[in-house]
Order: C-alpha cells, then structure tokens, then sequence
C-alpha cells in the first residue's frame, strides 16, 4: 500500500518464546433476557488477543481483556455442573480451588458429587426455579442460588448444564446464568475453559501482571 518493498520473513513456531490466544467478547449485559451460555452458531461482537510467556499466561490475560472479574483470594465460587461426566473432568480443578483458598458453594447435585469423590467441604445453595426464587429453604435452611449472586456472596459461577434433558437443570441454569451477568459477576458455562482457568490461576493469578505487546516483540527486529 506504501509502494515500498517488503522482506519475506519465514517464521518457525518453534522460534516463538511467547503464546497468543484470542478470546470472543459478547453483549450479554445489553441483551435483557438472554441466555448468556455459547453455542456453535453464535457470532461474537468483538474480540481480543493477547499475548503471554505462556498459553495459561496468554488465556488469563485475553480472559481479563474481555472484561472478566477474577475472584478475589478467599472468596466464594459457586458451582453447578450438571452431569458426571463433566463433574469428573472438573473434579481435580474443584480440589484446587479449594486449596487455593476460596470457599466453594453449589447446587445439591454438583455438592453431592464432589464430596462423595472428592470429599470437599461445600455450601449447598437451592436450585432456582423462578427469576423470584431467592428465599432460604424451608426445609433444610440453605441459601438461594440468586440470592448469593444478587448479595454478593459469590464472585464466580460455574455453571454447566451441558449434557443433561432435565426441564428443572435446563430451568436453573439458566436462571444461574442470567443473574451472574445481571449482577456482574464472572461466568464461566464451558466445563474446558474453566478448567484452563483454574490451571491459570494456580499459577499464581495474584501476582499476574498486564504486559505490552512490545515486551513479547518488535517489527524492528524483523
């Protein structure tokens, strides 16, 4: 476009001392009512890329450049995972969550599951079947879901309810989901992601620190 001529440059992957991810961002704030889980046919209404010394680095980074709330050290995080499978493949990052210091609360399934194959200590908080739900249990006297989200009891949900036919989970969810959003706090509704994230942030998410692209490269060098 300059007129000017260029050098090709061949790049080998194995050259690269640096990672990038890029991240989609999504309204979900500005759509009253929507269900804020992704699906395969969902176009994003921007996107971020970010770099870092590696991918957990990388994915952490791109995370916050969206706009994401990371929990604060010995917060609260709710989880609602509806079937085993995914319970299973998020059971060891469950366990590290708990190391990590933060109190975990959820929904009686996910609490039950978790503390029969991983003995964790959690909150049971009702599942909510209306966008009014938010009163303790009569019965047993554990917290809403809502009203932890709506209090600021909680700082991040995950919730997954892939994988289940279930009315009254496919319900609940996405009342989760919705009030997470509502209320600004940090979703995540895919089972990989929050894995990655909790794989990131026992890296030591407290001492993560933003970089500028100039400190991963420089077109000078080129």
């Amino acid at each position: 476009m300059c007129g000017l001529s260029v050098t090709p440059y061949n790049i080998s992957l194995l050259d690269i001392d640096y990672v990038c991810v890029k991240a989609p961002m999504f309204s979900f704030t500005r759509l009253r009512g929507a269900d804020p889980t992704l699906g395969v046919e969902m176009a994003s209404t921007g996107e971020v890329a970010c770099f870092g010394d590696d991918a957990h680095e990388a994915f952490l980074q791109s995370l916050l450049a969206t706009g994401f709330k990371l929990p604060k050290p010995n917060s609260s995080i709710l989880l609602s995972i509806a079937s085993d499978p995914f319970r299973e493949e998020f059971g060891e990052s469950a366990v590290m969550l708990s190391k990590l210091g933060f109190k975990l609360c959820g929904t009686p399934g996910t609490v039950q599951y978790f503390k029969e194959h991983y003995q964790l200590d959690m909150k049971v908080v009702t599942k909510p079947v209306n966008d009014k739900d938010d009163a303790d249990c009569p019965t047993t006297g554990a917290p809403s879901a809502l009203m932890e989200i709506k209090e600021g009891d909680v700082e991040l949900v995950i919730n997954i309810s892939e994988g289940t036919t279930r009315k009254d989970e496919i319900t609940s969810g996405y009342l989760i989901r919705r009030a997470a959003v509502d209320f600004g706090v940090g979703l995540i509704t895919n089972n990989k992601c929050a894995v990655w994230l909790v794989q990131a942030m026992e890296g030591g998410f407290e001492k993560f620190k933003a970089k500028s692209i100039s400190e991963f490269y420089s077109l000078h060098k080129y």
